[in-house]
């Protein structure tokens, strides 16, 4: 039963034949029931997932991640630093706002989350700066030194089955351990069409400058005739 439908039940009866008995009295019920139940479905289709990490286990292999779901509310749980996925066994643990500070004080404690992480665009001396550029299929996070571009890996977009609509992406931001040997990509995506589907995800980074695939601009050669130089169609190969 659409709005027009439920003005039209609602309003006085002006017909030659008397109203159905009850009538009036059933499609005001019809029409409260429709009111309370279609913002209840649409909320159920759209999912949007925020998570920040809060810290790693000593060997950093497992890291404690808050999440922030519009469905479910806030939680904490384990996932894996290696897959970016929860651990095996791990347990939603869930708690209201007012319970945030305590409720993370005593789950670190339990899980033994010893290193605090750290969040940082750049590497530790500051001398390479990360950033990321959706380009075809991909977010591609790249990396400067201010003198070069680099490469340092390629995360695949999100794709709606129905639709086949790619997902909008960006480089939420990186999270390091304290000895900066653990570097963890937080990843957004977002899916945007009838109903809203965003979350983040996490993917793990070996912070060695040699594993980037640095690139260099190509130098004009000054003793080529200026008629034979070819257009300049970029550097950017990624």
């Amino acid at each position: 039963m659409n709005r027009t439908q439920c003005l039209l039940a609602s309003a006085p009866w002006r017909g030659s034949n008397p109203r159905p008995r009850g009538a009036q009295s059933v499609y005001a019920v019809l029409c409260l029931g429709a009111a309370l139940l279609l913002p209840a479905l649409a909320a159920a289709q759209e999912s949007k997932t925020d998570k920040w990490i809060l810290g790693f286990t000593k060997d950093q292999k497992q890291m404690l991640v808050k999440m922030n779901d519009i469905n479910t509310g806030l939680s904490l749980r384990v996932y894996d630093v290696e897959t970016g996925l929860p651990a095996a066994k791990s347990k939603l643990i869930e708690y209201s706002r007012g319970e945030e500070v305590e409720t993370i004080k005593a789950a670190k404690k339990r899980l033994k989350i010893v290193d605090e992480a750290q969040e940082s665009m750049k590497n530790v001396d500051e001398t390479i700066a990360f950033f990321a550029v959706e380009k075809a299929d991909n977010l591609v996070i790249a990396a400067t030194d201010y003198k070069r571009l680099g490469k340092v890996m390629a995360v695949p977009l999100k794709v709606d089955p129905e639709t086949k609509v790619k997902a909008q992406a960006r480089l939420r931001t990186i999270v390091w351990s304290s000895d900066r040997k653990t570097m963890v990509l937080v990843v957004n995506q977002k899916l945007v069409g009838d109903f809203l589907h965003e979350k983040d995800y996490f993917h793990l980074v070996t912070p060695d400058k040699r594993k980037i695939q640095w690139i260099e601009q190509d130098k004009p050669k000054e003793d080529k005739p200026k008629e034979e130089k070819k257009e300049d169609k970029g550097w950017w190969p990624f």
